[in-house]
C-alpha cells in the first residue's frame, strides 16, 4: 500500500500519545485563530519551514516543540499539534493553527473559532526526528492504522 507521506508526517509528532494517554500539564480556553497563507515556506520563530498541511501551532509563550491537544468544545473533535512559533498578537487569540489543523478541528471557514488547550508535553527535543529515520514498520503501523479508522488527512490545495 503506497501512503503519501503527508498523509502520515502530520500526525508523526503524536505516535506516543496514540499507545498511551498523555497526562494532561495545564489546560486553557480561549480563540483559536488560522495562519495566513502568506506564511506559507516562511521560517517559523523556531527556524523551521512553516507548511499550512503540517500540525503545528504558534503560541506566545509556551516553548517550542511543547505537544498541545486542541479541541474544538462544540464538535468535540481534537488534535494534537507542535508550537514551533510564536504568536498570534492581536484580537485576544490564544493559539494560530495550520490550514489542515482548522479543517481538522472544523472552522476552516470561519477564520476563528473556540478551543480547549491541554498542554501533554512541555518543550522537548529541538527538532522533530526526521520522517527517514523512522522505522518503516512503525511509520506502516501508523499510517495503516489511520486508514482503518477512516481518518481524513487528505490534502487539498
Amino acid at each position: 500500500m503506497n501512503v503519501p507521506v503527508l498523509k502520515i508526517s502530520a500526525l508523526l509528532s503524536c505516535l506516543t500519545f496514540c499507545k498511551a494517554k498523555a497526562q494532561i500539564i495545564k489546560e486553557l480556553t480561549g480563540l483559536a485563530s488560522i495562519y495566513h497563507s502568506k506564511f506559507e515556506g516562511k521560517k517559523t520563530a523556531a527556524g523551521e519551514l512553516f507548511n499550512q498541511t503540517f500540525l503545528t501551532a504558534a503560541h506566545r509563550s509556551l516553548p517550542f516543540n511543547s505537544l498541545v491537544e486542541v479541541i474544538n468544545p462544540l464538535t468535540q473533535k481534537s488534535i494534537i499539534v507542535r508550537i514551533n512559533d510564536r504568536g498570534p498578537y492581536g484580537h485576544h487569540r490564544l493559539i494560530d493553527l495550520s490550514e489542515t489543523g482548522a479543517r481538522l478541528l472544523g472552522f476552516l471557514g470561519k477564520g476563528v473559532g473556540e478551543v480547549k488547550l491541554r498542554i501533554l508535553r512541555w518543550g522537548g527535543a529541538t527538532s522533530p526526528k526526521p520522517l527517514a529515520d523512522l522505522d518503516p514498520q512503525v511509520t506502516y503501523f501508523a499510517a495503516d492504522s489511520l486508514l482503518r479508522r477512516k481518518t481524513d488527512l487528505r490534502i487539498h490545495h
